[in-house]
């Protein structure tokens, strides 16, 4: 079987941003085919608590250690609006 290479993305690039009403959120770019495009979203709400929003990925990949560095830095860093109160 022959599986489609995947775009593999050697360092996700972290970047934090506030929502306007939607609390903190941390996103993944680095896709050489779209290095600006986020790819992944950490965002929290107070029902449903931490959440990982992925967009629009084909076949991507990347070291699990560059998905740790991202959920620990989501972990310190990504809360609901209700932080803000």
């Amino acid at each position: 079987m022959n599986a489609p290479q995947p775009e593999f993305v050697t360092t996700l690039r972290l970047q934090k941003f506030s929502a306007a009403g939607d609390g903190m959120h941390l996103e993944a770019t680095g896709r050489p085919s779209n290095p600006t495009a986020p790819f992944i979203t950490f965002r929290a709400d107070e029902q449903l608590g931490m959440q990982v929003e992925l967009y629009g990925i084909d076949y991507v990949s990347f070291p699990l250690a560059e998905l740790k560095r991202a959920i620990a830095l989501a972990e310190a860093e990504v809360h609901p609006e209700s932080f803000y109160d």
